[in-house]
């Protein structure tokens, strides 16, 4: 702790003025001309010139603690004003705020101090009981808990260890610098300077007056026995009250004073040893001392010699390795992840360009950024790749929004008062929820619809069945259909459910809400996708008056359909329906589709599908792929005469150049021209293809190359096969003599 012993005012930038008598606590000495302090009694934080300054000794830590803690709240209140932000100056000083309070408790409970290396066991005490730290290293403070304050990852490795490093700090400009950059100036030039010269000798000598560490304490660097200590230079005909001169910007920018000469150092004001620790004369009395004598010199000569020639002999040796923790990447894209909201996958975008981009722009650590990219590449499970201790936010969310909703959903079903009181909240959940499956790491949300076999996804389920509120609905297929994204396994659990049955209920009961209606399609189109079989009760429902529903709508519409959205998404749903059925003959679609007398719409929409070649079932990846929705309708349409009737003659010929034209242009080993030729075969079957011959030469042509190929594998083998079977019945598709 210092003292003022005048008054000071400067318009010098970054200073800090101050009355007569007023206690400070130093920070850093940033240069002979300049010390970074802080206001004890206000918290206020700037630089102050050391010659206004004289050192108190004896004083309590307690009161040392009491000042830090006023200026690291007046740092805090100072951010509060800007939302919780904290800027580079706030962060550089709070660092040397709570390095110093650690260093200030450490020797209140050590007599002797000594400069050990600090642990953070040994200060985990953070300004008071308000601050907590999150398992993920968020650090939230009492004062805003909505707003991130400098933790241990702000700090840097101040925060793991601290220790008072060998070599001094260089001699800064005479300007105050700004609190975020520090520029020093080179020790080896202000050699044999006034205000370099060294303190007068005591333990530890070799540490001249403007020697500082950055993050060191002042108190340790002074703290041991000596019986003289630097004290506030005066004029050598100043009486005690009179301030020396301010120093100024323009009278040291770009060079330090030369070192006076013999003859005029009677005359020159020199800085006089301070008479601290001694006893005082007079209370307004300040000892002046000699000028120095030249016998220190072989001491700051060492200090020089040493300062310049050790940096050089560090930069020589190899760079120490640095261990990067495995789980680097998992953190990183917890952390980007939970205060950005971004999607994971944009999280791992951000990151990797951000670490990309330094790895590249900073040689020194190239290292380092590499093995944080190959963390980042494989955190592919971010609950499992975090450290032991910690959870996956997302995780957290789901295990608390899943118990909620199953809670409420026992409650409804009690048919309480209560289920009608809380849509906003259920809403709340459900969005959330839909977020977390939609931007969450997919692993994260498997693993949690998985858990104890699907039960959260059941017990969804089975609140979509007793809920009958529309918004709430609505929000509940959305679910649906993300979790159908996550994994083929959610699918079949949905599929052998009552959400099928339910939703074909819905849909044929309520066709006056559009978008329910559009959404519930959509949802049974995904569930439906993957071709799996159904239960057998679930006929009951899906039945051919389900599908003459579907097709009348497709054929006819629907009055609350202005947009025509549902006759291509009803489309969607039969192709995914007839999936699950193998066998055309006791397929209930096929049966209800061949009695029907028009169905001219759906036979148009079913030619520009296959004209795209689209598959509009294949939403996902999921493996096994099942077999393509639009050709196989077509080979069960084809299967038998009845069914094959329902394409007018112009439909007929446009299926016949479509189909000719796939089989041409596929390659040999491709799965679809199996499918395509399998398709020709029961249209030359189940029609008059024979009769007419549309593109019969082409075919021929097709047909023959094929028969000829020797490459394409297992899958060209097939094909052959089909077409000699092909030929085999109707002989007139390779040789025209025999027709």
């Amino acid at each position: 702790m210092y003292r003022s012993v005048y008054a000071f005012r400067s318009s010098e930038p970054n200073s800090l003025p101050f009355g007569e008598g007023e206690t400070f606590l130093i920070l850093e000495r940033s240069s002979p001309h300049w010390w970074l302090a802080t206001r004890a009694r206000s918290g206020e934080t700037g630089y102050v010139p050391p010659a206004y300054l004289r050192r108190l000794q004896g004083l309590e830590q307690d009161v040392v603690l009491q000042s830090i803690d006023r200026a690291i709240e007046a740092v805090h209140n100072a951010a509060m004003k800007n939302g919780g932000k904290y800027n580079l100056e706030q962060r550089d000083v709070l660092q040397k705020l709570i390095h110093h309070r650690k260093e200030t408790l450490f020797r209140k409970s050590h007599a002797t101090p000594s400069p050990v290396t600090m642990t953070p066991s040994s200060s985990d005490h953070h300004l008071d009981a308000a601050t907590t730290r999150q398992p993920n290293g968020v650090c939230r403070t009492g004062y805003e808990r909505q707003h991130s304050l400098p933790s241990a990852e702000f700090l840097g490795e101040d925060s793991a260890s601290y220790q008072v490093s060998p070599h001094p700090r260089r001699v800064a400009s005479i300007t105050p610098p700004s609190p975020g950059k520090r520029r020093p100036i080179p020790v080896g030039s202000v050699r044999g300077s006034p205000d370099a010269r060294p303190d007068a000798p005591a333990r530890g000598s070799s540490l001249s007056s403007n020697s500082s560490v950055s993050t060191t304490s002042l108190d340790t660097l002074y703290s041991g026995p000596s019986t003289v200590a630097p004290g506030p230079p005066t004029a050598a005909s100043s009486p005690s009250h009179t301030p020396p001169p301010i120093p100024s910007r323009s009278s040291t920018r770009g060079a330090v004073p030369k070192p006076p000469t013999l003859q005029n150092q009677s005359t020159t004001a020199e800085p006089p040893e301070s008479t601290e620790g001694l006893p005082e004369k007079d209370e307004h009395e300040v000892a002046v001392a000699p000028a120095p004598a030249p016998a220190p010199a072989p001491d700051l000569e060492a200090l020089s010699t040493l300062t310049l020639e050790e940096p050089e002999k560090k930069e020589e040796d190899p760079a120490a390795p640095v261990s990067v923790p495995s789980t680097i990447g998992a953190e990183l894209m917890e952390l980007v992840r939970r205060n950005t909201s971004l999607s994971h996958d944009l999280c791992r975008v951000a990151i990797g360009v951000v670490v990309g981009h330094i790895q590249s722009s900073v040689p020194a650590v190239a290292g380092v950024m590499e093995q944080i990219l190959i963390s980042l590449v494989e955190s592919k499970d971010l609950s499992s790749a975090l450290p032991s201790g910690q959870v996956c936010h997302d995780q957290h969310r789901l295990e608390v929004i899943f118990a909620d909703l199953a809670r409420r959903k026992d409650d409804a079903q009690q048919r309480s008062w209560a289920l009608y009181e809380d849509e906003n909240v259920i809403c709340c959940y459900l969005e959330e929820l839909l977020r977390i499956l939609t931007d969450a790491d997919p692993e994260v949300c498997r693993k949690m619809c998985q858990k104890n076999e699907f039960e959260p996804v059941l017990s969804l389920v089975a609140y979509y069945q007793m809920e009958h509120r529309v918004p709430l609905r609505l929000l509940l297929l959305k679910c649906f259909g993300a979790m159908c994204s996550l994994d083929a396994a959610v699918i079949s659990t949905l599929v052998t459910s009552i959400l099928p049955m339910e939703l074909a209920r819905d849909m044929q009961t309520d066709t006056q809400d559009h978008q329910k209606m559009c959404y519930s399609a959509l949802v049974l189109t995904m569930v439906f996708s993957m071709g799996e079989p159904l239960p057998y009760h679930h006929y009951e429902h899906l039945s051919a008056h389900f599908v003459q529903f579907l097709l009348d709508v497709v054929e006819d519409g629907l009055p609350s359909d202005t947009t025509d959205q549902l006759p291509d998404l009803f489309v969607n749903l039969l192709l995914a329906f007839n999936l699950h059925i193998p066998d055309p003959e006791n397929n209930v679609i096929m049966t209800t589709v061949s009695k029907r007398s028009n169905v001219k719409i759906f036979t148009e929409k079913l030619l520009l599908l296959l004209n795209r070649g689209d598959d509009p079932v294949r939403i996902f990846k999921h493996q096994p792929q099942p077999s393509h929705s639009v050709l196989k309708f077509l080979q069960d349409v084809f299967a038998s005469r009845e069914t094959a009737s329902i394409f007018y003659h112009t439909d007929m010929m446009a299926l016949i150049d479509i189909t000719v034209r796939h089989i041409s242009d596929l390659s040999p080993g491709d799965k679809l021209r199996m499918q395509y030729l399998t398709l020709m075969h029961g249209l030359i079957r189940s029609t008059s293809y024979l009769q007419h011959g549309h593109r019969l030469p082409d075919l021929r042509a097709t047909l023959r190359r094929i028969l000829s190929e020797e490459e394409g594998g297992l899958q060209s083998h097939t094909d052959q096969t089909i077409v000699r079977h092909m030929c085999e019945e109707f002989p007139a598709l390779l040789c025209p003599s025999s027709s």
